[in-house]
């Protein structure tokens, strides 16, 4: 999926009656997807029947007025060829079953949700809707459904996730300071699938919080490696989700996994997105200040990609800023874009935190996030990602070849 990223065209119109959130969206996805925005089922009957149609439609179950699966169900009258998704809290999950097993809906997530997690969403749904047309057969929605989320029940039980690394860089030295730790699924059948393939899924399965653990054993376990052969200084980053950061017990479930497999906490990091800490500032301030007591550092994520909100940002304790590749593919031929990047990087240093540049692809970007002040870079220029089995190797060879 990550080959269609920024290359769809697709009109999706969002509707929810919260201006907060369509604006939260709209950041998070305006640079997949062309967006329209209403904030009531009315406004989006209008909006369909003049400037349709639309590729997609994603809808807030609970509004004044027509509900989401109501206005879902005209479209389905109205716009039949229009992929459908809700997103819905817990309490709803009855209606969206009988919304998904009449045929109104294609897919629904829990609020709240990242918009990562809604774009690699649309992506698979819009992907799978093309294909079904042009195979000109029909998919029961219910029965796909059921067979993802017994296939990730599955994965997650039978240990088919797979942890793979990319590394990541100290720039004045080309020494490794560490890696991020990705998924993949060794599905039996599909063969290696890449995490745009099922995170929507899992997401919308409740299955983050098990494929969070699944990860960070692997991460631990990883860690322990390197630490038993003498790199201490090596730190592995996890993605984290936001329900991960809205339990308040999150914090103590991981040094558990630390202590488990008996590594230092600091070896261990934990990265979220600007959307989780908007989501819940006061909660995910929470549990990143129990993060930080009891040593294991967080970083920020795909900065800027999101909701690009600054209040909340000097309010963590956070160690890290990983600027997103968007601020970095442009880089070496626009100055706007170098003095954004310069931008942030003393927004970072003010706060006190360490700086990575993610997506660096060319010599040419590594020469300006050095020059701008980055104190690390991650991307294709240093590697792919690779199995969890290959990075010392990898890294064995590096120290060969560049004194690393």
């Amino acid at each position: 999926m990550d080959a269609s990223r920024g290359e769809l065209d697709e009109k999706i119109l969002l509707v929810d009656d919260e201006p907060k959130i369509l604006a939260s969206l709209r950041r998070g996805l305006g640079d997949r997807f062309s967006l329209v925005c209403a904030e009531s089922a009315a406004e989006a009957l209008a909006l369909v029947e003049r400037d349709g149609p639309f590729a997609a439609v994603v809808s807030d179950v609970r509004m004044p007025g027509m509900g989401g699966i109501d206005l879902l169900r005209e479209l389905r009258r109205r716009a039949p060829g229009t992929v459908r998704l809700v997103l819905s809290g817990h309490a709803d999950f009855d209606a969206v079953i009988a919304a998904i097993n009449d045929g109104a809906v294609f897919r629904f997530h829990t609020k709240p949700v990242a918009p990562e997690v809604l774009a690699a969403s649309l992506e698979c749904a819009l992907l799978r809707h093309q294909e079904q047309k042009h195979a000109a057969a029909r998919i029961d929605p219910q029965a796909t459904l059921v067979r993802e989320v017994a296939e990730i029940r599955r994965a997650l039980t039978e240990g088919q996730f797979r942890l793979y690394l990319q590394p990541q860089v100290h720039v004045a030295t080309g020494g490794v300071a560490g890696a991020e730790a990705l998924v993949r699924w060794a599905h039996p059948e599909r063969g290696l699938l890449g995490p745009g393939e099922f995170l929507a899924t899992v997401e919308a399965a409740g299955l983050m919080a098990e494929l969070t653990v699944v990860m960070l054993e692997a991460a631990c376990q990883e860690a322990r490696r390197w630490q038993d052969g003498g790199r201490t200084d090596l730190k592995i980053a996890v993605n984290a989700t936001s329900l991960d950061f809205c339990r308040p017990d999150f914090a103590g479930q991981v040094l558990r996994i630390v202590d488990r497999h008996g590594i230092a906490a600091g070896m261990l990091e934990l990265e979220l997105t600007e959307g989780v800490a908007v989501a819940d500032p006061q909660g995910t301030r929470a549990v990143v200040e129990d993060l930080a007591r009891l040593g294991i550092p967080t970083s920020i994520d795909d900065f800027g990609s999101g909701y690009s909100a600054l209040g909340w940002l000097r309010r963590l304790p956070v160690a890290k800023l990983k600027i997103d590749r968007i601020f970095i593919e442009d880089v070496a031929t626009d100055p706007a874009a170098y003095r954004v990047l310069e931008a942030i990087v003393a927004l970072a240093r003010d706060l006190h935190m360490a700086v990575l540049a993610e997506g660096v692809e060319t010599d040419a970007q590594l020469a300006m996030v050095r020059r701008a002040g980055c104190e690390m870079v991650q991307g294709y220029l240093v590697s792919q990602p690779m199995p969890a089995e290959a990075f010392m190797p990898w890294l064995a060879a590096r120290r060969r070849g560049e004194g690393a």
